[in-house]
């Protein structure tokens, strides 16, 4: 099941109620450690009730916050590079330098990024923690114009434009004949004067302080980033909340009264001035004052069992705006970090014993001096003028009955060991918050008249100075760190469009949109003004020895630009190219430069006739050598040719001995078939003859010769012709 409104508004009461910010220890812990800087005689301060006694506090908190100040301030804000956007991947270097500036630009130009960040950290030391909050504020901007002198279609195109609200319309004349259109109707010949208003929209990125009394924290939060609740209490009038889209009929029903669960706080702030506004006259209705809830929770809303972070806005029970975010845009620092905890110490917690004590002391002495110097006087009742004795008139009588009737009751003089026992707390004091005056407030007067040398002072100052540094760094990465991130964040989120800043003098176009991979930080926190001295000393000496050197030619104009560029940096100055500028190559040394430039062209109008007829004579020797490469291939064509001919002939003639070879063995070969067909013919010619003339003898002696003689010759004959 869904949560309802009224739950969820429960729910962030509650935390609210239990946050660190809204517990009255925590409040009260920070309304005493106002009154300690502030040195208000009250509380634990409060003097002596006996009349005559010193009232003076000790500002001790005071000196310790306004001389930590400075170092710390010139640490965080002396220079560009205090945080530096890194790319994350090759290629960009140029984006993160830009970066770089935009935020810078965006922090400390757009907004007062100077005040901001002196508030927030000043807060922080003396009461634990600072808050900036960081976002991006899209207002509408109305700005009303008068048109006159327009025709019916140009305040057409006004209704049309969606960026103008056209308020009235005030015909005053018939258009002139030459500015009428071929055919325009009568109806249309009339001039108007237009009352419109024009709406842009406006965006601005808000870099702000957060009170300590507006601002919540879950108490076991361990670091701002991984905080389950954080949320902004602030007061906020009913007119402001209506012209931001409010509903008026739920604005009607909200409650009004102060935010905040303990004021002492924000009393201690202003009322040592007369600031404090609690009786303040509202003026009317729409001045009054309701309690607008601005909460990051981590919570589950849909009953899907994950708990989301989201970013409510709600006065009372009233919800106005609900949705899931990435994070929240609040920074906060502390100087003295505590383990596993989000807000750690302030100087207020260094200091306030000895503040305490010093207070005591310092009235006990002043109390002496006060006794030593008008002593108590002690008189014989009845024989003293007391009329005389109490008017203290210089050179004044005091009638007396009789002599040595008074006498002075002597105090003895103490004030000196309170001194020395004040300078002792001074010395833990200054072991406890490293703000000493070897570090803050050493002039050359204490440095002449010191007895630990020049390099004991030296000591002194880097071991006090260590400290400062410490908390300079703390505050940088807890405070000014996240406050870069957030308006990265916010930049590449909302800047729909490139934008053009100045930096050192120079303009620079940015597109914010092209950042959404985002980049590394790096604090880079600045050093203090006895190092900077220092530095410079030492990039005096490195530019000497960098002139003696050019001569060998180790050294070149770039090097000691860089050097130069650097010394105006530590010196303070951010614009080094107002003193310096880039070496040019050295100017040769010759006629005008009018001379210079027709020589130039006579040269290279030689150079081009020089390279035409190079160019003429290398195409005829191409051309030259390309026809004795052509001879030279027909001649070798040629050679081929009749090589290849005299071949041809010598394999031709070759073949023609070996086919009349062939030839002659085939006619020899056919020649002794024919005459052994000849043998074979004759041969059988003779047979046959030989059995015609049987035949024949046959027939002749038939009569003659019996069948016995002719069987006899017939076999004979047989046995002749069988092979």
């Amino acid at each position: 099941m869904a949560m309802r409104d009224s739950e969820l508004c429960a729910l962030i009461d509650r935390q609210c109620d239990n946050g660190i910010g809204a517990d009255s220890l925590f409040s009260q812990q920070r309304e005493r450690a106002m009154e300690f800087y502030l040195g208000e005689a009250k509380g634990e301060l409060a003097p002596p009730e006996t009349d005559g006694r010193s009232k003076v506090v000790s500002k001790d908190l005071m000196d310790t916050v306004e001389w930590a100040m400075p170092g710390i301030m010139e640490a965080l804000t002396g220079a560009d590079d205090v945080v530096t956007f890194k790319p994350r991947r090759p290629g960009d270097e140029q984006a993160a330098e830009d970066a770089t500036s935009y935020v810078n630009h965006v922090i400390y130009e757009e907004n007062e990024g100077f005040i901001t960040l002196h508030d927030a950290i000043k807060q922080a030391l003396i009461a634990r923690m600072g808050v900036v909050k960081v976002w991006c504020d899209k207002s509408w901007e109305e700005e009303e114009e008068r048109y006159e002198g327009l025709s019916q279609a140009e305040v057409e195109a006004l209704r049309g434009d969606p960026d103008i609200e056209v308020i009235e319309v005030i015909p005053y004349g018939e258009q002139p004949s030459a500015g009428m259109m071929q055919g325009m109707p009568p109806e249309m010949a009339v001039e108007f004067e237009v009352v419109a208003k024009r709406k842009a929209e406006k965006v601005k990125y808000r870099v702000e302080g957060v009170p300590p009394e507006e601002f919540r924290v879950n108490k076991d939060a361990r670091t701002l980033e991984s905080a389950e609740f954080v949320a902004h209490e602030v007061e906020r009038t009913a007119s402001d909340l209506i012209s931001e889209g409010w509903p008026k009929k739920e604005v009607d029903k909200l409650p009004r009264g102060r935010a905040y669960r303990y004021e002492g706080d924000e009393l201690a702030r202003h009322d040592y001035d007369g600031s404090w506004d609690f009786n303040a006259d509202e003026g009317d209705k729409s001045q009054s004052k309701i309690v607008v809830t601005e909460a990051y929770i981590r919570v589950d809303t849909n009953d899907d069992g994950i708990a989301e972070l989201r970013r409510v806005v709600k006065a009372g029970t009233y919800i106005h705006e609900n949705e899931i975010t990435d994070d929240h845009p609040f920074a906060l620092g502390t100087p003295i970090l505590m383990p596993y905890k989000v807000i750690g110490l302030g100087l207020y917690d260094l200091v306030e014993d000895l503040q305490r004590i010093k207070t005591a002391l310092t009235r006990q002495v002043l109390d002496n001096v006060y006794l030593t110097n008008n002593p108590r006087t002690e008189v014989i009742e009845g024989r003293v003028n007391l009329d005389d004795l109490l008017n203290p008139r210089p050179g004044g009588l005091v009638r007396v009955k009789e002599a040595g009737s008074m006498r002075e009751v002597t105090v003895p003089f103490v004030a000196e060991a309170g001194l020395a026992v004040m300078q002792a707390v001074d010395q833990v004091r200054d072991t406890r918050t490293g703000v000493t005056e070897a570090n803050s407030a050493m002039t050359a007067d204490s440095l002449s008249k010191s007895n630990v040398g020049s390099e004991g002072v030296q000591a002194l100052m880097q071991s006090g100075a260590q400290r400062i540094r410490l908390i300079a760094r703390v505050l940088a990465e807890t405070l000014v760190k996240r406050i870069y991130k957030l308006v990265l964040k916010e930049v590449t989120q909302y800047q729909d469009r490139p934008a053009q800043i100045q930096i050192n003098g120079r303009w620079l176009e940015v597109n914010p949109r092209e950042w959404v991979n985002g980049f590394h930080l790096r604090v880079n926190v600045g050093i203090g003004t006895q190092e900077k001295r220092q530095q410079i000393a030492n990039l005096t000496m490195l530019g000497e020895a960098q002139g003696r050197l050019m001569e060998v030619g180790i050294v070149t104009p770039i090097n000691l630009l860089n050097t130069a560029t650097d010394l105006v940096k530590a010196m303070g100055y951010h614009e080094p190219e107002r003193y310096f500028s880039k070496p040019q190559p050295p100017q040769p040394s010759g006629p005008p430069p009018e001379v210079q430039v027709e020589q130039m062209k006579q040269q290279g109008r030689l150079q081009e006739i020089q390279a035409k007829a190079q160019a003429d004579i290398q195409v005829e020797k191409m051309r030259q050598e390309y026809q004795a490469q052509q001879a030279m291939g027909e001649t070798q064509l040629e050679a081929q040719r009749n090589e290849l001919d005299r071949q041809a002939q010598a394999q031709q003639a070759q073949l023609k001995l070996q086919y009349d070879a062939q030839l002659a063995q085939l006619k020899m070969q056919y020649e002794d078939v024919d005459r052994e067909r000849e043998r074979e013919f004759l041969r059988w010619k003779a047979e046959l003859e030989a059995a015609v003339k049987i035949e024949a003898a046959n027939i002749s002696s038939k009569s003659k010769l019996a069948d016995s003689a002719t069987a006899t010759a017939t076999d004979e004959i047989a046995r002749e012709v069988q092979p």
